[in-house]
């Protein structure tokens, strides 16, 4: 049984590396209102609430360490917040919540729009840049919108790898 549960975070992983690529390479995924979406921070939203706690935890950490790579000129920003945040919601999802496509869209819209509101604070608002709100509305909403429906999309895609890999 221990071999299904390697295959399980083997397919995470290639998963995450899969969306890696696509996230960071420049013009292949489209820009719409001037924003791509944060893959893998839908990506580990959708991992955290089918994985007990520790490993949703640490799939937070390595999406997060990707995605400061990826999506920001800082570490630890989305790394500190989506091990954080995928630990308490893999605790919630096997001790409180149940897992269903509603439930995960409302956790993750509230959890998308938190992380990028915080990332765009650190970056731009106490940076002191003088149009912060305009790059807010033209570029943020837009990435908050697309990732939220990427975690939709993503949510069956885990929900898949788990009931057919779990023990």
């Amino acid at each position: 049984m221990k071999n299904v549960k390697f295959f399980r975070y083997l397919a995470y992983i290639l998963e995450i590396l899969l969306l890696f690529v696509l996230g960071t390479t420049p013009s292949l995924i489209p820009q719409i209102f001037g924003a791509t979406p944060c893959l893998l921070v839908a990506l580990a939203l959708t991992i955290a609430v089918f994985e007990s706690e520790v490993p949703a935890m640490i799939f937070g950490l390595v999406c997060g360490l990707l995605s400061d790579i990826g999506y920001s000129n800082s570490v630890g920003t989305f790394a500190i917040s989506l091990t954080i945040v995928c630990f308490i919601l893999g605790f919630c999802a096997n001790n409180f919540i149940t897992a269903n496509f509603y439930n995960v869209l409302l956790t993750t819209t509230v959890v998308v729009t938190s992380l990028l509101s915080l990332h765009f604070l650190f970056s731009y608002v106490m940076a002191g840049y003088s149009s912060a709100g305009t790059y807010f509305v033209n570029h943020y909403i837009s990435r908050i919108v697309q990732t939220i429906i990427c975690t939709a999309i993503l949510y069956f895609i885990n929900k898949f790898i788990y009931s057919t890999l779990s023990e």
